[in-house]
């Protein structure tokens, strides 16, 4: 069964996040990535360091395979099932200078013959575990749309109140309101 947080991080609040997976010594994998690429451990100076939109959080070894045909040919993709990470996709200002929304995403309890799959390791779950305290504690919720809500950080917030709209990703993304 997969775990999905849906989010709104200004790039402050990404720094604390990291600042807090610091001391479970993961690592951070790129979407896609050379073959010999050795990913660095998550650390608070890294957050200001990013520029793609998705990325993995590593608690362990990872699993993947090479890409075959298409623009990213060569490239090593990590397999999300089979490998011990969270997907974090990053929450931006897009061109009409509103933020979207960010997620996590986790394959926590894999289905089918788990003899074969093997456990993830307890880092992974410390992780997973680390990530719903922190939106449940430092997050505020924003008013459900359309049964689903995110959780709004506090630097989001202050964005938020200064004029910047918050809205879904997406083509038509919604536009969601912060809790006061």
């Amino acid at each position: 069964m997969a775990l999905q947080i849906g989010f709104f991080m200004a790039p402050e609040d990404e720094r604390e996040l990291f600042k807090r997976l610091e001391r479970l010594q993961v690592q951070l994998w790129p979407e896609l990535s050379d073959p010999d690429f050795d990913a660095p451990l998550v650390s608070a100076e890294l957050a200001a360091t990013l520029s793609d939109t998705g990325y993995y959080f590593a608690a362990g070894d990872v699993e993947g395979y090479s890409i075959k045909r298409g623009p990213g040919k060569g490239q090593w993709k990590i397999d999300e099932k089979a490998s011990p990470v969270v997907y974090f996709f990053r929450s931006a200002l897009d061109e009409d200078g509103d933020l979207r929304s960010g997620y996590f995403w986790a394959e926590n309890e894999p289905a089918g013959d788990n003899s074969r799959m093997g456990e993830k390791p307890p880092k992974f779950h410390a992780t997973v575990r680390e990530l719903q305290d922190l939106m449940k504690a430092r997050y505020r919720k924003s008013s459900p749309k359309k049964g689903s809500f995110y959780y709004v950080g506090q630097g989001a917030g202050r964005l938020e109140k200064a004029g910047t709209k918050l809205r879904e990703e997406g083509r038509k993304g919604e536009l969601v309101v912060p809790y006061r």
